[in-house]
């Protein structure tokens, strides 16, 4: 688990790195040398997706995502872990959604491509599929481990 976590963090920095790059190389030949490539933002928007989901996914690795925990924290001890597991449960469940989805989605694209480059834009879709399935696996990974914690007795109100 964690050197998918490792992977993902890396994958998703050098993703941001090559955005930032087109980024520059836009602005700079826009505004400076006074060339247009246009191009550069159909790329950018594809980076910026799939940096999106990568980040995500390495997030939910690194239990980095927001997480509302002021009601369970007081509910009676017996009754925490039941809860958490139920809300684990129902976001795999959403991200089973968006992975059946998105693969439809993308499959639908596929004889599509971006108007200046020649790449399909099922690309752009397939990151939501992705990321979705980086999520459950970390998802599966945290509940795993969770559970195999022991109750801390004494904890919240009972």
């Amino acid at each position: 688990m964690r050197a998918l976590q490792t992977l993902l963090e890396w994958i998703a920095g050098l993703l941001l790195f090559a955005l930032v790059c087109v980024g520059c190389l836009n602005v700079l030949g826009r505004y400076t040398v006074l060339v247009f490539m246009p191009w550069t933002e159909e790329i950018a928007r594809l980076l910026f997706v799939w940096v999106v989901w990568i980040g995500a996914a390495a997030g939910m690795f690194r239990g980095g995502h927001v997480r509302f925990d002021f009601l369970v924290n007081r509910l009676p001890t017996r009754l925490q872990r039941p809860c958490e597991v139920g809300v684990h449960v129902g976001v795999a469940a959403f991200l089973v959604v968006v992975l059946r989805y998105g693969y439809e989605v993308a499959q639908s694209q596929a004889g599509s491509t971006f108007l200046t480059v020649d790449l399909s834009v099922k690309y752009t879709y397939l990151s939501s599929v992705v990321g979705s399935a980086a999520m459950l696996v970390a998802l599966a990974g945290g509940l795993w481990a969770r559970l195999r914690t022991p109750v801390a007795a004494g904890k919240g109100p009972s």
